[in-house]
């Protein structure tokens, strides 16, 4: 009797792994799944200060417009605001503006913009 369950045992076993061998893999990534909330909160958190911080360095990036602008072409809305603005009698070297015409001070050179269509006019390094 003793033989017959071993014999019974071990091939149940044996059929045990066998069908485990030949189970499918699944290749899929299912860790988030089992990691705590809290881990994904702070996963998620992370993704978005990315996102936020890539596209602040889109918007604000360091531009030279002596090297990377030219006349004639548009001058980007993030750089039309007032705070750009100068005043031409602050400084010598910059020529009267014609009307509907402005000076722009953008990192450190001077643009002369159209008012009306936001067109370069001039660019002084």
């Amino acid at each position: 009797m003793k033989k017959v369950l071993t014999a019974m045992a071990l091939s149940l076993s044996a059929m045990i792994a066998t069908s485990a061998i030949a189970a499918p893999q699944d290749y899929q990534d299912n860790r988030h799944y089992s990691q705590p909330s809290h881990w994904n909160n702070q996963y998620n958190q992370q993704n978005n200060n990315r996102y936020e911080h890539d596209r602040y360095d889109r918007d604000h990036r360091r531009v030279n417009p002596s090297r990377e602008w030219r006349t004639g072409q548009y001058l980007p809305n993030q750089f039309s605001s007032s705070r750009y603005q100068i005043n031409y009698k602050n400084y010598r070297h910059l020529p009267k503006p014609g009307r509907y015409q402005q000076w722009y001070k953008i990192n450190g050179d001077y643009v002369l913009v159209n008012e009306r269509n936001h067109q370069i006019i001039r660019i002084v390094g």
